[in-house]
């Protein structure tokens, strides 16, 4: 156990912080599979807990601007993203436990693959990512659909998508990046919050000890990660960063070869 858990926090920590990713890791998910050998279920619950801690993180990093938003703003965040992830995380996680474990494989791998072909041929550039005119339909969608579609995605298989709707709210609808990743990381933290507890209802032979058990590999995998973050994001380059995230798009899409392999 102990050599599978150095494993997985150097891969997930060096490979996200070549693509400064601080939260939904989705990488996690396929260690679990591929290094601890657990089933695709105990995957996705111990992943939740990597996400749900990862989100709380870079909120708590940024609590001083969240305290000074306008209040409608405020409202839209903590009131009616809540309402729509706990919904939705519900659904999620109810086809969760009544799909069988190839169909939730099958939709892992077919992300992988649209997860890496988008690090493959979306690369922001930099004055995309302080964008000040939204296309005002498209950020309507996104502000309604977002937070349906990640909670359904969380309950689901773990993850917000996060990787093919940010790609959309900026190339697509123009929105402000910095905007739109902490929408998405309040939106992430309060689905993966919900579909912990969902998790822990609907899921077959769940018992409090198996859910500690779950919880305590979850926060030591997401501390490790974050650290290891940490020490590898020092000696990357902004230069190097496009390169790096091609590759490792390219590499995605072949491990998704391996998930098939799992059915």
């Amino acid at each position: 156990m102990i050599i599978e858990f150095l494993l997985t926090i150097l891969i997930v920590g060096f490979v996200t912080a070549g693509l400064n990713i601080k939260f939904d890791r989705f990488f996690t998910i396929l260690l679990l599979l591929f290094i601890f050998k657990l089933t695709i279920f105990e995957s996705i619950n111990i992943f939740l807990w990597v996400i749900l801690l990862g989100a709380l993180m870079i909120l708590l990093d940024n609590k001083n601007e969240i305290s000074s938003l306008p209040k409608n703003m405020k409202l839209k965040l903590f009131i009616m993203i809540p309402i729509f992830t706990l919904i939705a995380s519900f659904f999620g996680t109810w086809i969760f436990s009544l799909i069988s474990s190839s169909i939730l494989i099958i939709i892992l791998g077919i992300l992988a693959i649209l997860y890496g072909l988008r690090l493959v041929f979306i690369h922001f550039k930099h004055h995309e990512l302080d964008l000040q005119k939204e296309h005002p339909i498209i950020a309507k969608i996104c502000e309604l659909f977002g937070p349906i579609l990640s909670g359904f995605s969380i309950g689901l298989v773990g993850t917000s998508l996060k990787p093919l709707k940010i790609p959309f709210a900026i190339k697509i609808g123009k929105m402000n990046a910095k905007k739109v990743y902490l929408r998405n990381t309040i939106t992430t933290f309060f689905a993966s919050g919900f579909a912990i507890l969902w998790h822990f209802v609907f899921t077959k032979g769940m018992t409090i000890t198996i859910f500690y058990e779950q919880m305590i590999l979850g926060a030591a995998l997401w501390t490790g990660i974050h650290y290891m973050f940490e020490i590898t994001n020092i000696m990357f380059k902004d230069k190097w960063r496009k390169a790096f995230q091609t590759l490792i798009g390219v590499i995605l899409v072949l491990a998704s070869i391996k998930v098939f392999m799992l059915i």
